[in-house]
């Protein structure tokens, strides 16, 4: 079965991508089972924007490249925070400053910043706050009013806050147990805190980014989110990180239908169509 091409982007299009070296650079601890690593990667640091992604190959046993959303990208460094979670990412902790790695970057579409006048409202769950680092950056350098909304089950899976706020960033805290911030989920905040002016950026699990979209529909608020799903290849060739979208949509694939399939929606591919999509473009099914 041929493979049909995605039509351009609603979003902000890719840059291009680029294989290259880079040095480890900085390494950090930031919380238990988190690292923080920087590498000196100067063409990617240029060149990368909020939400995009990188597909390292973690030196040792062979293994498909790690994709990682780039979490800063600063003086001539990506950064990359994350979990100790598999294989690839336990290699990728035990990497020593001075170590060199293969990486394709940037790869993915991006968040477009919002309209003049529109507030952005950053909702994160967990490390769905990795692409909006670089957000808050731009936002603040262009003088747009933004909020950050940050939760996770517990206080231990909060990571990175301190560094929106040190952007300028207001940042309201919240956990499922009450062990930081206020107790409740992002969207019960949301809710909360929400104006008829606001642009909402989402990230984070599934069932997070359902209710988000569910709620922007709901309120009329523009709404774009970075998927998150497990990648094969993370360049769009195997197909195997698809979710469903609306059919006619900017990122809707055409993707053929098998014989008899009456499925009232089209499919993208989040490494290669995404990762950031429109919320009133994505099909949530049962």
């Amino acid at each position: 079965m041929s493979r049909p091409a995605p039509k351009k982007n609603s979003v902000m299009a890719s840059t291009a991508a680029a294989l290259d070296m880079a040095t480890l650079a900085t390494r950090e601890y930031s919380a238990p089972g988190f690292w923080c690593l920087g590498f000196h990667a100067p063409a990617a640091a240029a060149s990368a924007r909020p939400a995009q992604f990188a597909a390292l190959d973690i030196p040792g046993a062979f293994a498909p490249r790690l994709p990682l959303g780039i979490w800063t990208a600063r003086d001539e460094q990506i950064g990359f925070l994350f979990r100790e979670w598999g294989e690839r990412t336990r290699r990728l902790a035990q990497l020593q400053v001075g170590a060199q790695i293969s990486v394709i970057a940037p790869l993915g579409n991006a968040f477009e910043a919002p309209p003049r006048g529109r507030r952005a409202v950053m909702v994160a769950g967990g490390l769905g706050i990795v692409p909006f680092w670089m957000l808050a950056r731009d936002l603040v350098n262009a003088g747009s009013d933004a909020l950050a909304v940050i939760g996770a089950r517990t206080s231990q899976l909060l990571v990175g806050a301190e560094l929106l706020e040190r952007l300028g960033v207001r940042v309201v805290l919240c956990t499922d147990d009450g062990s930081a911030g206020r107790r409740g989920s992002v969207l019960d905040i949301v809710r909360e805190l929400a104006q008829p002016t606001d642009e909402l950026y989402g990230c984070g699990p599934a069932a997070m980014l359902r209710a988000l979209c569910g709620f922007a529909l709901e309120a009329g608020l523009p709404c774009q989110v970075s998927m998150e799903e497990t990648f094969g290849c993370s360049m769009g060739t195997c197909w195997g990180c698809v979710v469903p979208v609306r059919p006619g949509s900017a990122q809707a694939t055409n993707y053929p239908k098998a014989p008899d399939e009456r499925r009232p929606y089209d499919f993208a591919r989040v490494c290669a169509d995404g990762t950031v999509f429109r919320a009133a473009d994505l099909v949530w099914n049962p």
